[in-house]
């Protein structure tokens, strides 16, 4: 009888030790991981501002675009949306000789970015003998190749100079053929001036 209640209490006690070694493994476990989780929420942001300019080109009177969101590649893969002025912007491109307008502002978390996307819903043209014209955007989106750093509490502004194709616009339109967005881009990065 005391063997039975010595080998019932042997077996209670490795069952309660296995489960408290169980409780121990997954509670520091979970505290080891918990740095790893609240990185992102106490990583700082900075500003990015985004703007567009363009120069007139021969042969077109107006360039309409509608842009209806704007995103940067982070280093981790991620698209990371900006604000978009007014939600949606629609703006005639060729208005913008010598001037830069905000197109989107916003904050994102600080390190290091490689790409923007701008997402173009419409596109239209006028040429120069006033017909309008549809302009093809495929695949909807351009993919601008740029790198710039987002630093904490500091804004940076990177201009997005859009360089019309003449030949794919106001050529083509003129014949009658589809007309495609096809730009070429500079871009100027203007990082946070020094402390």
């Amino acid at each position: 009888m005391v063997n039975k209640r010595m080998a019932y209490g042997t077996r209670k006690i490795l069952i309660y030790g296995v489960i408290g070694i169980l409780a121990a493994t997954i509670l520091s476990s979970s505290i080891m991981m918990l740095p790893n989780l609240f990185v992102n929420v106490n990583a700082g942001t900075g500003t990015l501002v985004v703007k567009v300019t363009d120069a007139p080109v021969p042969d077109l009177l107006n360039l309409y675009l509608t842009i209806s969101s704007v995103e940067v590649l982070d280093s981790t893969g991620g698209w990371i949306p900006l604000p978009v002025s007014g939600g949606t912007n629609t703006f005639d491109l060729l208005k913008l000789e010598n001037v830069a307008m905000d197109l989107a502002i916003g904050k994102i978390p600080v390190g290091d970015y490689s790409k923007i996307r701008l997402k173009i819903d419409t596109a239209s043209a006028t040429l120069s003998d006033e017909s309008k014209i549809d302009v093809n955007v495929p695949p909807g989106h351009i993919d601008l190749q740029v790198k710039f750093e987002i630093k904490e509490d500091e804004t940076t502004g990177l201009i997005v100079d859009i360089i019309v194709d003449r030949v794919q616009i106001a050529e083509r339109g003129k014949s009658g053929e589809p007309a495609n967005l096809n730009p070429q881009f500079k871009l100027i990065v203007m990082p946070p001036p020094p402390p």
